[in-house]
């Protein structure tokens, strides 16, 4: 039988206690049961305390009820929502006091008395806490499944979204009330949580690169931007190491700002934007020449005022050549095809495969005849300009574009897709195939610049004139993708503009194909077809035939590789055209249609894709 505490009078003698420590002992008592009578008391105590950011001076011995309900309203400014605390707290000392004076007589017995007041004290602590921080909790697939703002579907890792109400106007029906939830953050459907939501912002976070991240929300001017602070050493001003050290004061830093101190972004040089001025002076002086050139085209070859736009030099007329040959023997629609060539060599090679091609030699003249020779380099970049100019020339004249490099290959026409009226993808404004790539650079949608749908509208329209405005940047960044996803974040919030990023098993590209051994597994097996596969991810062109040769995704006869070789005197895709993959071996370690087991790795003592 448990003993009785020595002084029980001492109940009332209540002291000052901080809010910190209040907490500890609410976090205490919610986790554990302890049955003494001083629990008791701290519970009781507890509720006087932790709620104010002020301390609370509770009652004396010698006060009466009078001076305790007069103290407790001049210490809590809350009062409209302590009031019924206040009074329940009352209860709970009588309560507190019947059960001392039963413990002392009933012995045993007063273990599940205390049980029973134990019980009524939890669930006012729970409810009030849950109204007074006002925040719930939703699962987080029952949230996504209802608000899709477009981002991966992997950044969604957590189970749960913690949703966070401005004021109580915000704040869902019965959260105050007695019957309300008991957790301390109560767990809610999206309906319930978002009923009574005017205006929801949500912001998603994640510690990248191992960072230890904090976030803070603070009251002031609403802003749609996150303003973002690290410990970097301040390299311009005082020539400190821009690393992050943990002895260096929080600065403001770019959002590209690294661990490492390489800022991804950073402006463009002088040297970048006196470059950037001659083209755009020409694509400015050219603009109604050059689209009454096109008009006739687009009107012509539109489905469903749909345009595929490609953009391809003399280098790149291989990969050209193959996807035209691979949709032919699938029997895929490629009539709405413009090739935006960039010398009249390609023109002509397109035109010979039988799409329809365009050359702007105001724009165009001076790009490079061959293709790059790895990702960023000099006529990387110029390319990067030549497919800015194309997708705005065409959106412009108030097309849909579907954009895509000259790397794909199509299982099924992708237009399906993007024109089913039925279907969530409709209501977006832009979509684009995932990346994988998961670095600051691309947050937050890891937009793929290699393979995106833009329906034409206002803000796709003012979108891609901006991008074409701030082309600088591209030279600066050497990456048009990484610009891209930078001015599709800014207008989404600016303009409302709705982005998409598309499944990556659904579209994917290569990353899959390095990465994700199973889903490679179903395609070669074809267990699994998806829309098209996209050879990104991969150092030169040379590699990227030697991919598609062994993935059985190649239908270009090998005199064809050279367009030297392609004799102009007859039907270009009947000389050089397979109906059926020209299938190879290069690499055991890469995924592959048979397997290549006896092939080299690409990657040094990586084993074989096939077991």
């Amino acid at each position: 039988m448990r003993q009785a505490h020595p002084n029980t009078n001492r109940r009332r003698n209540h002291s000052r206690f901080s809010s910190s420590s209040s907490s500890s002992i609410l976090s205490l008592l919610l986790i554990t049961r302890v049955p003494l009578v001083y629990v008791l008391l701290g519970i009781l105590v507890s509720f006087y305390i932790g709620i104010s950011t002020s301390a609370i001076v509770i009652s004396k011995t010698n006060d009466t009820a009078g001076d305790r309900t007069n103290r407790i309203n001049a210490n809590i400014k809350h009062v409209d929502e302590i009031k019924r605390l206040k009074f329940r707290v009352m209860e709970c000392e009588r309560e507190v006091g019947e059960f001392i004076e039963k413990e002392l007589k009933c012995g045993e017995d007063g273990e599940e008395h205390l049980s029973n007041v134990h019980d009524l004290l939890e669930k006012d602590i729970r409810k009030l806490a849950a109204a007074k921080q006002g925040m719930a909790r939703v699962n987080a697939e029952d949230f996504h499944s209802n608000l899709d703002y477009g981002y991966p579907a992997d950044y969604n890792k957590q189970s749960e979204v913690l949703m966070l109400y401005v004021n109580a106007h915000a704040k869902p029906d019965g959260m105050d009330d007695d019957n309300a939830a008991v957790e301390i953050v109560p767990k809610l459907s999206y309906e319930d949580a978002t009923k009574k939501c005017e205006a929801l912002n949500v912001v998603t976070v994640q510690a990248s690169e191992g960072k230890a991240t904090c976030v803070a929300l603070t009251g002031g001017y609403e802003s749609f931007h996150v303003q973002r602070w690290m410990r970097s050493g301040q390299e311009e001003k005082n020539g400190e190491s821009p690393v992050v050290n943990l002895k260096n004061p929080l600065r403001h830093v770019s959002r590209g700002m690294q661990r490492n101190g390489v800022d991804q972004f950073h402006p463009p040089n002088l040297v970048d934007i006196h470059k950037h001025w001659g083209p755009l002076r020409r694509y400015l002086e050219s603009y109604d020449a050059v689209t009454a050139e096109l008009k006739p085209l687009l009107s012509r070859i539109a489905i469903n005022k749909t345009v595929i736009v490609m953009v391809c030099n003399m280098g790149q007329a291989s990969l050209l050549m193959n996807f035209a040959c691979s949709a032919k023997s699938r029997g895929l629609e490629v009539g709405n095809v413009l090739v935006f060539a960039t010398d009249e060599e390609t023109k002509r090679m397109a035109e010979g495969l039988g799409l329809t091609a365009f050359y702007d030699e105001q724009n165009f003249g001076d790009m490079p005849v061959q293709e790059a020779g790895s990702y960023g380099d000099k006529k990387f970049v110029a390319m990067m300009y030549a497919k800015v100019v194309c997708v705005q020339l065409v959106n412009m004249l108030g097309y849909d574009v579907l954009f895509q490099d000259v790397d794909i290959v199509w299982y099924k026409n992708p237009l399906d897709v993007f024109h089913d009226e039925t279907s969530e993808l409709s209501d977006f404004d832009l979509l684009f195939q995932d990346d994988g790539a998961r670095s600051i650079r691309y947050a937050p949608y890891s937009a793929n610049s290699g393979f995106y749908y833009v329906r034409h509208n206002k803000r796709t329209r003012y979108l891609f004139t901006s991008l074409l405005y701030s082309s600088d940047l591209i030279a600066a960044l050497h990456s048009h993708q990484q610009v891209l996803t930078a001015f599709i974040t800014e207008h989404s919030s600016l303009f409302g503009t709705r982005v998409k990023t598309l499944d990556g098993s659904t579209f994917p590209g290569g990353y899959h194909y390095h990465r994700q051994k199973s889903l490679m597994e179903d395609i070669v097996k074809g267990t699994y077809v998806p829309w098209l596969f996209h050879m990104s991810w991969t150092k030169n062109k040379d590699n990227k035939l030697k991919f598609f040769k062994q993935m059985g995704l190649w239908y270009l006869k090998e005199q064809c590789e050279v367009y030297e070789n392609i004799s102009q005197n007859t039907n270009m895709m009947e000389q050089c055209c397979s109906v059926e993959p020209i299938i190879s071996c290069h690499y055991r370690d890469k995924p592959s249609i048979h397997p290549c087991k006896d092939s080299p790795p690409i990657d040094k003592g990586r084993p074989s894709f096939w077991k």
